[in-house]
């Protein structure tokens, strides 16, 4: 059966899965451990895409604990941006969301 062979309904079923296995396999905090002390945070991301200078500036200086935290704290109703994985150290991680206790980084805060 080669990729061709999926209709788009059975596509989408299969990214759903996938997308819900990523956040399942997240831990308690909903932020996944990486190897090495690196913790797996999220971003929103424009690139490849058209999007609202609004939109640029926010994702450019956020960071989210977790995906349901990026989903729920775009730039704006309309914001196409999508949400991507970013690696960062543990001391890093705990300096930017206070040791797991805030859901977003402002990173002009942390200059």
């Amino acid at each position: 059966m080669g990729i061709s062979d999926f209709t788009r309904r059975e596509f989408l079923k299969l990214s759903g899965a996938a997308v819900a296995l990523m956040v399942i396999s997240c831990d308690d905090s909903g932020t996944q451990t990486g190897a090495g002390g690196t913790r797996t945070v999220f971003k929103l991301s424009l690139r490849g895409r058209r999007g609202s200078n609004a939109a640029k500036s926010h994702n450019a200086n956020h960071l989210f604990r977790t995906f349901q935290a990026a989903d729920t704290n775009r730039a704006h109703p309309g914001d196409n941006s999508r949400i991507v994985t970013v690696e960062i150290s543990r001391d890093r991680f705990n300096e930017l969301f206070d040791n797991g206790n805030t859901e977003v980084a402002d990173l002009r805060d942390f200059s």
